[in-house]
């Protein structure tokens, strides 16, 4: 039989990655659930359930959340020049200013919740993270069960995170070039730094829509040494944009599968 040729090969794991990207970012929509029998990455993925894939996807030692409070102010206060409450106040007035302050604690709880923004950082160059991907899509019907390990993203050349959250227009004026600049890897025993070598903003259809932005990183260093060192415990991600500081940290001693220590 007839070996497929390097352009073929490579453009269907250029495919099989694409795919798997999309469905990581489209992902978002997994809600988590906090009550698991056992760990699903300790069984072969070909026998997760959906709800296997979304606590990979969301709860997992390969995703972690993060929620940060926006910048802007929401003023809650009446506008200056309203009309206010006159007299001497007696038990009416005092049952109608208490909840007015009732009222208004409500809409603070409301304001800070809104100006909550949740974002999940996701290991997506792990083997976990691949797999998990292709059981989604097998588990949606895009993909037939047999064509499971066919489709099977390769393991990249470098390591890969991907950040989604509920509102990416906050990084709308940020640009791949100051964003890698801005983010790195940080060991906890060595204190060794990695910065990012490179930043992909991923955009929707529209070309304007944030859909994820996915930070890469070195495996090794130019001598051929692998920059996370095999008795490294942990690892933290930053990045910044602008006032947006995302800070999570994966525990490296849990990032394993099957087949061992998974990046």
């Amino acid at each position: 039989m007839r070996e497929p040729s390097t352009g073929v090969v490579w453009q269907r794991q250029s495919e099989a990655r694409k795919v798997a990207r999309e469905l990581l970012v489209a992902a978002t929509a997994f809600v988590a659930i906090n009550v698991w029998a056992s760990d699903p990455w300790q069984k072969s993925y070909k026998q997760w359930d959906a709800t296997d894939v979304r606590r990979i996807l969301n709860d997992s030692p390969w995703s972690k959340a993060v929620e940060i409070e926006r910048k802007e102010k929401h003023g809650l206060e009446a506008p200056e020049g309203a009309p206010k409450f006159a007299g001497a106040p007696g038990a009416d007035e005092e049952d109608e200013k208490e909840e007015k302050d009732d009222d208004n604690r409500g809409r603070g709880e409301k304001a800070r919740k809104k100006d909550e923004v949740k974002f999940r950082v996701r290991w997506v160059s792990s083997r976990t993270l691949r797999e998990a991907s292709v059981r989604g899509q097998v588990l949606q019907g895009r993909i037939a069960e047999a064509d499971e390990d066919r489709n099977l993203p390769p393991a990249a050349d470098d390591y890969e995170l991907a950040l989604v959250g509920t509102d990416m227009s906050l990084f709308s004026s940020a640009d791949e070039s100051t964003l890698r600049d801005k983010t790195y890897l940080i060991a906890k025993k060595s204190k060794k730094r990695i910065p990012a070598i490179q930043v992909e903003i991923v955009r929707a259809s529209d070309g304007k829509r944030i859909n994820a932005i996915v930070f890469h990183f070195p495996k090794k260093n130019p001598s051929g040494q692998s920059v996370v060192s095999a008795d490294e415990e942990e690892l933290k991600f930053a990045s910044r944009a602008g006032n947006v500081e995302i800070k999570v940290s994966f525990d490296l001693q849990k990032m394993v599968d099957q087949q061992g220590m998974d990046l």
